[in-house]
């Protein structure tokens, strides 16, 4: 395939799809020509899913912002691509998301799905590629979230049924409340 077949496949695709191919289109070539790092992988394919498919592979890929263009549109489990410090699974929630104490305040992490069932992700700075995930807030000071207490700085993401910290500035490791 060349880049004007991918445009043409583009303009043909489902109209709320549109967009985030123009988007990985736009990352993949200059003008209407394949950058160089491309070029095979678009010349390989059959289609746009090839193209995404081929590059949603590519672990060489997997901190770059078109990479995370690629693991949004296939809407699959990305965070599997990625080691964790901490990964607490099929936590069972009562409200519409991860309660996060602060003192006598609480605030609830949102999962990004409605299930009463979440994944708690700790990842080191720039450990995953953030750009596939939606950022919510930050988070600074002492807080416990499901009965571990973390003290520092961190981002709060969240990503289909999982909620995501980054470790930003961390004054000491999470520690488990008895």
């Amino acid at each position: 395939m060349d880049c004007a077949e991918l445009k043409e496949q583009i303009a043909k695709a489902p109209v709320a799809s549109r967009e985030q191919l123009q988007r990985i289109y736009m990352f993949m070539t200059a003008g209407d020509a394949p950058l160089p790092e491309f070029a095979e992988i678009i010349e390989q394919a059959d289609g746009y899913q090839d193209v995404i498919e081929a590059v949603y592979r590519d672990d060489n890929r997997k901190f770059s912002l078109l990479w995370a263009e690629c693991a949004k549109f296939k809407r699959r489990n990305w965070l599997a691509f990625f080691e964790p410090k901490m990964l607490i699974e099929n936590a069972r929630m009562k409200t519409d998301g991860l309660p996060v104490q602060f003192g006598s305040g609480v605030m609830l992490a949102p999962t990004g799905s409605r299930d009463n069932i979440a994944n708690f992700y700790v990842f080191a700075s720039k450990a995953f590629n953030a750009n596939a995930a939606e950022f919510v807030t930050s988070i600074g000071g002492t807080f416990t979230i499901l009965d571990y207490e973390f003290c520092g700085i961190y981002g709060l993401y969240k990503y289909r049924g999982s909620v995501i910290l980054e470790e930003w500035q961390v004054e000491r490791e999470p520690v488990k409340n008895v």
